[in-house]
């Protein structure tokens, strides 16, 4: 990138936040070039320099197509590679299809490899949430268990009230073994997803 494109690169990509954000001065005096490198880099579609053209239409400005367009299709040569598809996938960004037909191919191939880790990830995470969710639950019904023992032990309980006592121990201690056989089918799960998550990691990326 050119010297003078690379620091108003950095300096538009806060401004760039919604195409809707350029007023007069900024639509008058942007680079046009590095804006649509910016739209590249990131993925954005070839659309975007409509909403640009539009934002600026307000104000009577028409951008330097000729200029955007170089820059885009810069950004995207930069954007539909393999490790920055690899990357996108890793993190569950969704592709939009922005790759031209002879650079989707190599992007596609790293995405897919990284989306694969990624919904790997996300697995072996959504069983660790369940695991723990159903774990704080035995652990409230212990407490439930401890309060109603409490009432048996009293000797101002009423047999009534120990009665009752009684009976809700024997649901939550039922209700403690459901979750429990839960949390182990669960955990049974998690290590089949880890050791997938592992073989993941093993191969490492592959192809490019």
């Amino acid at each position: 990138m050119r010297p003078h494109h690379l620091l108003l690169a950095l300096l538009l990509t806060a401004l760039l936040g919604s195409c809707a954000s350029m007023n007069q001065t900024e639509c008058l005096n942007a680079d046009w070039y590095a804006i649509g490198r910016i739209d590249g880099e990131k993925g954005a579609s070839r659309d975007e320099y409509q909403r640009h053209s539009e934002a600026c239409a307000k104000h009577a400005i028409v951008p330097d197509k000729t200029a955007y367009q170089e820059g885009y299709d810069h950004g995207i040569e930069d954007f539909c590679t393999p490790a920055n598809g690899y990357e996108n996938g890793r993190k569950g960004y969704n592709y939009k299809g922005a790759c031209p037909a002879d650079l989707e191919g190599s992007f596609l191939l790293g995405y897919q490899q990284g989306k694969a880790m990624y919904e790997a990830q996300q697995r072996v995470a959504e069983y660790d949430n369940a695991i723990q969710e159903r774990a704080q639950r035995v652990s409230d019904i212990r407490y439930q268990i401890y309060r109603y023992e409490e009432i048996l032990a009293s000797r101002d309980a009423t047999e009534q009230e120990r009665q009752a006592a009684l009976l809700r121990i024997r649901y939550l201690q039922r209700d403690t073994q459901y979750l429990r056989r839960e949390i182990y089918d669960l955990q049974y799960g998690r290590e089949d997803a880890a050791r997938q998550l592992m073989e993941l990691e093993r191969q490492g990326v592959q192809g490019w």
